[in-house]
């Protein structure tokens, strides 16, 4: 008679199989939640202009300009030759209205632009090992002379000199920051005024807020629409990403109120790893966001939503030219203080003209009530660097060393040779045998090379390459450091 075997159930096994059946449904779950969230809260998804605009700026460009609004005559100011051309970016709010600018008073810039932009998609879609880096400048910033980033971007070119004039709010705190590492001034000039706006869900029964409870809420105290007048609902506050024109006016309008920490999302990014992102404005169930008069009614970036009276007045034209609405704010045309280019101060004073000023107007936004204002100084600049100076075959050459800030991860110098000024960052990397190197360029890598740079001198190593026509000191030219 045979034994019967009978089989020992497998706890081990099926307790792992079921272990993992459960992770990959947590995970399954997480990926979907990251997913919706990432629909939900990216904005507009970011489809236009290279990623840079929400908004579809078909109309609005100066080759297909039928949106604009232009004057009926022939403008004040007016450049006719391509060289004198300032380039422009800026704030997407503020697109329409730059592009008006330019329409008006450079010549021919229609048929201009969209050549290069013909060139530049081209370029794009050659597939060519060896592209055309101005070209594909042209490319992903949306345009030549009227080009297209956004207020982040717009001043990060401004400070590298990419740009001459950039349109929108006022820098903020880390672009002024920014400006003095690299030792530039950021110039502000008022040209227009504009209504900052608090918007809900259409159906929400508030109909205004007062001044100080938008603080309260935007710094948590307030919490749920029942404390202002309306239903019993938690109040999901929106922000704007840092550095964003409408969140520095926020963080103005603020004041010594702190913000509370934004709602974020997270999303599985195409490079790999997880990204933690502002999530922006949602229209959902006791929802409350903020922008840019223009950028609400003008272009329509929200559905189904009501802007909020502030203290009781309404973000109204004629309350934005009254001056009632407590929230108005500065459309700035900004600059470097170092660009004295006479066509950009041209540009700018015809801005403050009566031409520039309904040019202004006639493309939503409200003109000013004061035209003598004048400009604004953004940042200072640091006055703490050490100097050395040396020659070689060319002449003499003096370098400045400027002091390399705690979160920051170059040191700015500035080389001096005759009439040439060239501006770079050095980079300090640690050799395989513990010596320092260091490796100089400027911000658009044009050049790099080698020095060898200690508290008492700098002396100039091999040249890594030279794609222009800056002057470099030969190697083994030996600059001293100054005495203070």
């Amino acid at each position: 008679m045979s034994e019967t075997k009978v089989k020992k159930p497998h706890y081990v096994r099926n307790t792992l199989l079921i272990m993992l059946a459960v992770f990959l449904l947590v995970q399954a779950a997480r990926r979907a939640a990251m997913s919706s969230d990432r629909e939900k809260y990216m904005g507009h998804g970011f489809q236009y202009m290279n990623g840079y605009s929400s908004t579809d700026f078909s109309g609005y460009h100066v080759y297909d300009g039928a949106k604009l609004n232009l004057l009926d005559h022939p403008v004040s100011f007016f450049l006719e030759n391509e060289a004198d051309f300032p380039v422009l970016d800026g704030a997407e709010a503020c697109y329409p209205l730059y592009n008006a600018i330019a329409l008006s008073v450079y010549d021919n810039i229609a048929a201009i632009e969209q050549e290069y932009w013909k060139q530049a998609e081209d370029e794009m879609n050659s597939r060519k090992a060896d592209v055309d880096q101005e070209l594909m400048d042209v490319y992903y910033c949306n345009g030549k002379y009227v080009s297209f980033t956004n207020t982040v971007r717009g001043y990060d070119r401004l400070i590298r000199g990419e740009v001459d004039i950039i349109f929108g709010a006022r820098p903020s705190a880390n672009q002024r920051r920014d400006a003095s590492y690299m030792y530039e001034q950021i110039e502000t000039l008022p040209i227009g005024r504009e209504a900052f706006v608090f918007f809900v869900e259409e159906n929400n029964p508030v109909e205004s807020l007062t001044s100080e409870q938008v603080r309260a809420i935007y710094h948590g105290d307030i919490t749920n629409w029942k404390e202002v007048g309306g239903k019993n609902q938690e109040i999901v506050a929106f922000q704007r990403p840092e550095d964003s024109g409408s969140q520095v006016v926020m963080k103005y309008f603020m004041g010594d109120v702190t913000l509370k920490e934004p709602k974020t999302f997270e999303y599985d990014s195409a490079m790999g790893g997880v990204v933690k992102q502002v999530a922006q404005y949602h229209n959902e169930r006791g929802a409350l966001g903020y922008t840019f008069r223009y950028f609400l009614n003008s272009l329509q970036q929200e559905t189904h939503v009501k802007m909020l009276k502030i203290d009781g007045i309404e973000p109204s034209v004629e309350n934005i030219r009254n001056g009632t609405y407590p929230i108005i704010v500065d459309v700035v045309a900004a600059r470097l203080v170092s660009n004295q280019k006479t066509s950009v101060t041209g540009l700018l004073d015809f801005l403050l003209s009566d031409d520039g000023q309904k040019l202004i107007e006639n493309n939503g936004y409200a003109p000013l009530a004061d035209r003598n204002t004048g400009s604004r100084i953004e940042n200072e600049l640091p006055d703490n660097y050490e100097v050395y100076r040396g020659s070689d075959e060319n002449g003499e050459w003096e370098m400045q060393v400027f002091p390399q800030p705690e979160d920051y991860w170059a040191r700015l110098f500035i080389l001096k040779h005759g009439d040439q000024t060239v501006k770079g960052q050095i980079g300090t990397y640690i050799n395989e045998d513990g010596s320092e190197n260091s490796e100089l360029f400027d911000n658009r890598f044009l050049f790099e090379l080698n020095a060898d740079i200690n508290d008492e001198k700098i002396v100039f190593q091999n040249v890594l390459y030279n794609k222009s026509d800056i002057l470099l000191p030969s190697q083994g030219t030996v600059l001293t450091k100054e005495e203070p």
